[in-house]
């Protein structure tokens, strides 16, 4: 079933252009150039839901042709896929700065291409509902910033992420902290074995995801042309829209920017231990009943034994009194055999008396267990 979205596909080889449409042409909409230039021409008329761009062409190159897209207002929020036969974190770098959505390495697979393309068009709802909040979020992000200052909006945020109980809303709030500085973001944040990577074009985007993975080991704080990256513990910050221009507000960018960041991976860090507080009540909930249940299992057979244990000894004497007449033992042989036979026997009643004791101290600590549950 086709989607119904309109796809540009810019590429000068004639057998990849029919791979293209074979692998697409059922889903989508397509219209294929040859160069730039000519699908420049068409946009004169008509406007496509996607574009997937080689970046390799003769004249203007897919960056190139991305850029001017970007650059305009009517194609501008135009998701763009690249294709490139460099794979290379350089040239994912060259694609994203030049504002790509995704990339794709030669050759590749047609279902992956579908697949990426089929994500690329979920974005567009989101970016459309994001555009008719842009107006009022710069307004309010103005306004939040001349009344606060640019320091207001880190306390702000520390503020905030208190209330911030996932890795997701922790994220989302950097994001809007930094948007209040007019600044573009995108962040990563990482808790036990999982990774989020958040901006405010969507989550774990294949592009912005690799990027991010290559800058987590890189140095606290560090910017290359128009980005900076912050890396404090558990938590990336990616700016990419530095104002290069304004050395005394990048200073001051990156001095709010890393307490931003500091605070971020703070309050991750008491997330992370509220997970996991939170999975350890779980299991001591879980865990409780089948305590109760074990020592009443254990009380009940302690009560069996003992039950058997006193009729084995009253067995045993019998026994023991009865052969008595048999041995022709003396009194005095008599009483010594007796008396070893009552304390052997107390010594036994002893022995289940400190197990008995153990069953208690358990049931103790099972009930401190569920007070400190219910405290």
């Amino acid at each position: 079933m086709g989607t119904g979205l309109r796809l540009f596909i810019v590429d000068d080889d004639p057998i990849l252009t029919e791979i293209y449409v074979e692998a697409l042409q059922a889903e989508f909409e397509i219209e294929t150039f040859v160069s730039a230039e000519a699908c420049l021409g068409r946009l004169q008329e008509q406007k496509p839901d996607l574009f997937l761009l080689d970046v390799t062409l003769p004249g203007i190159d897919g960056c190139q042709l991305c850029r001017q897209l970007k650059d305009d207002w009517d194609t501008q929020d135009i998701p763009v896929l690249f294709v490139s036969a460099s794979d290379d974190i350089e040239a994912r770098l060259v694609c994203y700065d030049a504002g790509g959505e995704d990339f794709i390495a030669k050759p590749f697979d047609p279902a992956e291409l579908q697949r990426k393309l089929r994500i690329a068009g979920q974005l567009i709802a989101r970016r459309q509902a994001l555009h008719e909040q842009a107006g009022y979020a710069q307004r309010t992000a103005m306004s939040a910033m001349v009344s606060m200052g640019e320091l207001g909006i880190v306390l702000q945020f520390l503020s905030k992420s208190f209330a911030c109980n996932s890795a997701e809303e922790l994220a989302q709030a950097v994001i809007d902290s930094m948007q209040q500085y007019d600044l573009q973001a995108a962040v990563q944040v990482r808790v036990g074995e999982e990774v989020l990577n958040l901006s405010q074009n969507g989550r774990n985007l294949p592009l912005e995801t690799s990027v991010l993975n290559h800058v987590r080991s890189a140095d606290r704080i560090f910017q290359f042309k128009s980005r900076c990256v912050f890396n404090y513990g558990r938590v990336t910050v990616l700016i990419n829209n530095m104002p290069v221009d304004d050395g005394e507000r990048c200073g001051r960018i990156r001095d709010n920017g890393a307490l931003l960041a500091e605070g971020a991976d703070a309050r991750l860090k008491a997330i992370e231990l509220e997970l996991l507080a939170q999975r350890r009540r779980i299991a001591i909930e879980t865990a409780l009943p089948r305590v109760h249940a074990t020592l009443d299992a254990v009380q009940a057979n302690y009560r069996r034994n003992c039950f058997q244990l006193t009729q084995e000894m009253i067995d045993f004497q019998e026994s023991l009194m009865k052969s008595f007449v048999h041995l022709g033992l003396s009194e005095s042989q008599e009483e010594l055999l007796t008396v070893m036979a009552t304390d052997f026997m107390q010594r036994m009643v002893g022995t289940q008396d400190e197990s008995l004791a153990i069953v208690g101290e358990l049931e103790v600590l099972a009930k401190t267990l569920a007070g400190l549950l219910k405290g």
